[in-house]
């Protein structure tokens, strides 16, 4: 029987929103900067253990996170005066009632710039009579990890998952960049006609 002191397996990792092939650190998550701007989330889900859990996971972030154990409740949150305004929506699809897209609907009608990052056991119906997502929304298959809620909620609230997976902004870099690309373009050039000669 093992006491811990011999060299234990690795635990399987958490499977991201991301999949990262070929990389070395697979295993391990990204290193995430704090959040500096503070969003207002609000998690949505019918099974009490579920809402505790991702609401628990996503306030180690900077975010101000309210939660709702039904469509209902968290339409008549929202509706609040007081509650304000609303940056991302997690919602459980597949709730009794008012169901996981209805909801999203009518908190847009008061916050139109709202993020919805759908939670699903069932992927398939996601898409059921949709060519696909709109704007500023996505989902995360049931069952997931911490790691791969936070990075999904931080793609789909700043398009990135950490400060060095932003895209770079070929300006910040002067001309060199641009000469770097145009350098590389003559490479390839070059090799294709020498592979054609």
């Amino acid at each position: 029987m093992p006491d811990g002191s011999a060299k234990d397996p690795q635990p399987l990792p958490n499977v991201p929103l991301i999949h990262r092939p070929g990389s070395s650190a697979a295993s391990q998550s990204l290193t995430r900067a704090p959040i500096v701007e503070r969003k207002r989330l609000l998690v949505v889900d019918d099974e009490a253990p579920v809402l505790k859990l991702v609401s628990r996971i996503l306030a180690t972030e900077n975010y101000d996170v309210a939660s709702a154990d039904s469509g209902e409740a968290a339409a008549q949150l929202v509706q609040d005066p007081w509650f304000g305004s609303l940056d991302l929506l997690v919602t459980d699809l597949m709730m009794p009632g008012m169901n996981g897209r209805q909801l999203a609907a009518l908190v847009r009608q008061r916050n139109p710039n709202l993020r919805v990052l759908y939670v699903t056991g069932f992927a398939d119906t996601l898409f059921k009579g949709l060519q696909e997502l709109g704007p500023g929304e996505s989902f995360i298959e049931k069952p997931f990890g911490a790691e791969g809620l936070l990075e999904a909620t931080r793609l789909l609230m700043f398009g990135h998952i950490s400060q060095s997976d932003a895209p770079p902004d070929k300006r910040d870099d002067g001309d060199r960049q641009w000469q770097d690309d145009r350098l590389r373009a003559k490479v390839v050039r070059l090799l294709r006609k020498l592979k054609m000669a």
